[in-house]
Formats: structure tokens, C-alpha cells, sequence
């Protein structure tokens, strides 16, 4: 039976060779017949236009094909344009033998495709168009869901497509893509790489009921992207209709998350830096939104859980969302912020560059349970960021600050003479000590605290907002330590060894009950209006003034005994200047001297 079925089988071969001859002589004697059967079949089923302008030609071996140049498929509205240089198609054998070109496969070479989506390139002609206005489970939509699609190779193209809300189009090189899709009914996959912004990118996608979704209903789809700037998957159902929209998880890792936004086009609104970024969530996704709930977000080490929105309008994107964080690091964050200063501790006379304001609309809600900047921290913390119309509003709502509460606000607003800014803030029971040793490395001041602050400036570099700061500053401490200095003491040496003072009063520190200072803040200058400190025998007063723009100190400081022992005391008087970072003590030596038995006569010998 072997060699009886063997030899049948050759026997057929001349006859199957003679029938492909006598079907191709239609096509081997005409190229128009070919561009005319090419034009029929993308019609039949995509509903495109098809020309062929170039040279035509039809083989029969190794497997029967043709061979097109210059092709261009189109829309009618010209929203979908696709101009290759060759086109390539394999044909099915059993319609050839009838007299028909059915492809089974197409590649295109070096092709151009070009999608404006704002054009709504849709067409209501072929197979997909007849299975997408079917009625679901009708005879119709049975018969057109068995329409024969085949398998769309791309070789070496170039796609350019119009993103909605983005500046630039986004376009793709080196695309090498794999549309595999049997009949209108059968799972769709599409395979392969393409180069975005010079990065290779694979790309595979999945739909397991795409003539569900043509009619508008949904279909189990899965998505994965890698590229060496994102890492992608998808697994969900996807709804096609008037609305497209997926639901389903996504996780997605960047490592220059920012660089991955200019990519598409769009601006950062925010001076921040996002570069390590990864999220995993439920989604919820449309052609001009996207949702995320269940959402664990990592950004640069710090970890959020909540839900996050974004949304395309009409002038710019929507954000929104809130997020919660055990702990938030802001170094990070902060890292690219316009420097503030520069060489010598001046203030930077460079542009205010502090972000695009107007390049979305925020409106985010975050909560911590830490938040460190630098050595400093600060523990529940409940804000907000509103950012509408250019206008930036930060805000701390509550939070506990070293044993207290501190509640804040900022304002800017950026202009076209620059930027326009207002914070106020209030603490209440802080402890001093632990501030400022986390904040200067050092402890200044201890004690209980309150204290509310109120400055407003504009311009267009960080030194003229400096030189237009107007405002107010008042602090309140008590039961503390002033540290560095003991005036106590150096006010009981006062009359027995003046001159020691200068040495000996240089450490240690000087107790009080309570402390207050007021100040007014106008053109950068901060004048003192009230600054007197008091207890434990001793009373402190201050006058002067602190630049914010030279970022020095000129403050008078008079200090003397209080209480019964204290009647008639002397005062002893000392100056306070030089810069923030490195303030000088300077002592009345004069007076000092005449005080001193030993140094007096001297004095007075010099003054003759």
C-alpha cells in the first residue's frame, strides 16, 4: 500500500503543477490584474484602499506569490497611510486553483505608516468592518467572523503616530513586526521589536476574542513591553466599541522615568526628580485616561500604596490621586531643584527655572507616617499639592514635629516677570534642641517653642525673590538653654575678673524662663521689633538686624542681672555679626578694661 500512495502522489504533482499554470495565466499576463486583485482583497477585508504604482510580478515556485512595488494603503479620510516600497504576499493554493488570489500572508519592506488618531481612521467597508456592526451571536456576525484575515509581517519600517495631549509626534524605527490574526474570529497576536528614541523595544500582544471586541464587547488581552527605559505587562480584558477601554493589572518599572515622559512629548510640572520608578496595580484605562487602584508605587526608594488618576484635557493633563507612605526620603526628590546659591554663599542671579507650571493640573493627597530631609524629621504628616492653572499650593494640613504640631502653606505662581511666592507657617510645643541640633548639626537654642511665620516675594531669580521678602517672624521659647555662651556667669565676674570674660565665657550655655522675638521682614531684611530674654536672674535684650540677602548678622546684645542682686548691676554689652553660617561675639573691651584693677590705670594712662 506504501508504494501505491508514494506513487500517487508524484502522479498528482504534474497535475497540481499543470492546474497553478493554468490558473496563473491571468496573472503572469497582467500586471494590472494583479494591482486590481491586490486593491480587492485589502478592501474585502480591511477596508483600505490599495494602489500599486510600481512593477508587478507573480510566481508559482518554490510556492506560488506575487510581488508588488510602490503600495500605498490608505483610509479615505487619509487618517491611516501606510507607503511601503514592496509588498510581498504568499497565496493560498485552493483559491488560486479557482481562478482567485486569496493571500495568506503579507510582508511589507520598508514601510512608512503614519496614524493621526484624531482622524478616527475607521472604515465601514470589509470583512472586520461587516464583523464589528453585526449583531452579537446574529448569522451575520457568524458569517463574518470567518472572514479570512492571514498574517501581516512589517520588514525594516517606520510608524509615526499623533499622541493625544502631546507637543510631538511619537515615532518608531526599525519596526519589524508580526500581525498574526488566522480569521476575523480567531486570536490575534502581534510580535516584534521596534527602536524608540534609539532603544530597541519588544512589543507582544495578545487578544484572545478580537471580533468581541470589534462589536464592542470585551476580550480576555495581555500586553508586554521591555525596553532597556520601561518594562511592562499587562493582563486584563480589553473593550473595543465607541470607548476603548481595558481593566486588568500592570506592572511597570522605569529606571529614568522622566526621560520616559519626554519621550511622549509631555513636560514635568514639578521641579522633581523621578528616575527609579516601579508600580503595580489595578487599572482601568481609556484612549484618554487612566486609573490605578490597589496601587503600590515606588519612587526612587520610597514606597507609596493608594490610588493615583490621570486624565487628557483639553489644555493640559489632570492628576490626581492619594498616597500614603511609611516613611518618605525627600533628598531624592530634591536632587534637581535649582541651586539656590553659589560660589561665596551668594544667592543664584540664574532664572527661576522651578518647572512648567502649566503643563498639567494636580490635585494629590499624601499622607506619611515620616519624613526626613537631611538629619531632620517629620512624623504624620497629612498634605496636600494643588496645582491649577500655574498656580502651585502646598500644603501640611497636621503634622508632629520633634514633640509638637506644625501646620504649613506655600503659594507660587509663575508669571512672565517670574515667580510670585507666599508660605506661612505656625509650630506649637516643638522642642527647640532637637530641631536645631538635626537641622545645623549643632544645638543653638533648646526649650519648649511656638512660633508662626509670614513671608511673601516675587522676581525672576532667587536673589531678587530674596531682596523682595516682606513678611513677619515671631518664636516663642521656654525653659530653656541658649547654648555656646554663659552670660551668668560672665555677669558675675563682671566686677571681680572683667577680662576673663572674653576667655572663659565662650562655652557653656545660659539658662531662661522665657524668650521672645519679633521681627518684621521688609526687602530682605530682617529688623528685630521685640527680643528680650529673661529668668534665672538674668534679662537679655536685642536689637539690630539680620540680612537675608548678605546672609549676615548686626545684632546689639545687652545683657545684665536681675532680682535684688541684680539692683544697679552693671550691663555687660556685646556685639553679634558676621555670617549665619559663622556668627562672631564681640565683646565691649573698653568697658571691660576699665572694670579690670590691673588694666584701668593702663587705660587711663593711655587716655591722657
Amino acid at each position: 500500500m506504501r508504494p501505491m500512495k508514494f506513487r500517487l502522489k508524484w502522479l498528482s504533482l504534474p497535475l497540481v503543477l499543470a492546474g497553478l499554470g493554468m490558473a496563473s495565466v491571468h496573472w503572469t499576463l497582467s500586471g494590472d490584474a494583479l494591482r486590481h486583485e491586490l486593491a480587492d482583497q485589502v478592501m474585502r477585508t480591511a477596508g483600505l484602499r490599495a494602489t500599486a504604482e510600481g512593477k508587478a510580478a507573480f510566481a508559482v515556485l518554490p510556492r506560488p506569490r506575487i510581488k508588488l512595488e510602490n503600495v500605498i494603503i490608505s483610509d479615505d479620510k487619509g487618517a491611516l497611510v501606510i507607503h511601503t516600497d514592496v509588498l510581498r504576499g504568499n497565496l493560498r493554493l485552493l483559491p488560486l486553483l479557482a481562478g482567485r488570489m486569496e493571500l495568506s500572508s503579507v510582508q511589507l519592506v520598508s514601510p512608512e505608516i503614519s496614524f493621526d488618531y484624531e482622524g478616527q481612521a475607521y472604515s465601514r467597508l470589509g470583512a472586520i468592518a461587516r464583523a464589528a456592526e453585526a449583531a452579537p451571536a446574529s448569522d451575520e456576525a457568524k458569517r463574518a467572523d470567518e472572514a479570512r484575515v492571514g498574517t501581516i509581517s512589517i520588514i525594516d519600517g517606520t510608524a509615526r503616530f499623533r499622541q493625544l495631549g502631546a507637543t510631538r509626534n511619537v515615532t518608531l524605527e526599525k519596526v519589524n513586526l508580526t500581525l498574526d490574526w488566522a480569521r476575523v474570529s480567531a486570536p490575534l497576536s502581534l510580535i516584534g521589536t521596534f527602536t524608540w528614541q534609539n532603544e530597541e523595544t519588544e512589543l507582544a500582544v495578545w487578544l484572545a476574542k478580537p471580533a468581541d471586541v470589534l462589536r464592542g464587547q470585551t476580550s480576555p488581552a495581555s500586553m508586554k513591553v521591555e525596553s532597556p527605559s520601561l518594562q511592562l505587562a499587562t493582563t486584563g480584558a480589553f473593550a473595543g466599541g465607541n470607548r476603548l477601554q481595558f481593566e486588568g493589572h500592570i506592572t511597570a518599572a522605569s529606571h529614568n522615568f522622566l526621560y520616559l515622559v519626554e519621550t511622549f512629548g509631555l513636560k514635568s510640572p514639578l521641579p522633581i526628580a523621578l528616575h527609579q520608578v516601579t508600580l503595580a496595580a489595578t487599572t482601568r484605562a481609556t484612549v484618554t485616561s487612566i486609573a490605578f487602584s490597589n496601587l503600590k508605587l515606588a519612587v526612587d526608594g520610597n514606597a507609596f500604596e493608594g490610588t493615583l488618576a490621570m486624565q487628557a484635557g483639553e489644555k493640559r493633563p489632570a492628576i490626581s490621586g492619594t498616597l500614603a507612605s511609611d516613611e518618605i526620603m525627600l533628598a531624592p526628590a530634591l536632587s534637581e531643584l535649582p541651586t539656590l546659591t553659589i560660589q561665596q554663599g551668594e544667592w543664584s542671579h540664574s532664572n527661576s527655572t522651578f518647572a512648567e507650571f502649566d503643563a498639567a493640573d494636580i490635585d494629590l493627597r499624601l499622607s506619611a507616617s515620616k519624613v526626613r530631609l537631611a538629619h531632620m524629621t517629620i512624623e504624620d504628616l497629612g498634605g496636600s499639592l494643588h496645582l491649577n492653572n500655574g498656580q502651585l499650593e502646598l500644603s501640611i494640613g497636621e503634622a508632629r514635629l520633634y514633640g509638637g504640631q506644625m501646620k504649613a502653606r506655600m503659594t507660587m505662581i509663575s508669571t512672565e516677570n517670574g515667580l510670585t511666592m507666599q508660605a506661612a507657617g505656625a509650630f506649637h510645643k516643638v522642642d527647640a534642641g532637637a530641631l536645631t541640633r538635626d537641622a545645623f548639626q549643632t544645638i543653638r537654642i533648646s526649650g519648649e517653642s511656638d512660633g508662626n511665620l509670614s513671608l511673601k516675594g516675587k522676581g525672576e531669580t532667587t536673589e531678587q525673590i530674596i531682596r523682595s521678602l516682606d513678611g513677619t517672624i515671631e518664636l516663642r521659647f521656654r525653659n530653656g538653654d541658649i547654648h555656646g555662651i554663659d552670660l551668668e556667669q560672665a555677669l558675675r565676674r563682671l566686677d571681680k575678673k572683667p577680662l576673663s570674660i572674653l576667655t572663659e565665657m565662650r562655652s557653656g550655655r545660659t539658662g531662661f524662663e522665657t524668650a521672645t522675638i519679633n521681627a518684621n521682614v521688609s526687602e530682605g531684611n530682617i529688623s528685630l521689633t521685640e527680643a528680650l530674654v529673661s529668668g534665672l536672674g538674668l534679662q537679655l535684650a536685642l536689637t539690630g538686624k539680620a540680612s537675608v540677602v548678605q546672609r549676615n548678622l548686626a545684632l546689639r546684645a545687652v545683657a545684665r542681672q536681675t532680682g535684688p542682686s541684680g539692683t544697679n548691676s552693671p550691663q555687660l554689652m556685646l556685639d553679634i555679626r558676621g555670617t549665619w553660617d559663622d556668627p562672631q561675639i564681640i565683646f565691649d573691651k573698653e568697658s571691660l578694661m576699665r572694670r579690670s584693677d590691673a588694666a584701668a590705670p593702663l587705660l587711663r594712662t593711655l587716655d591722657k
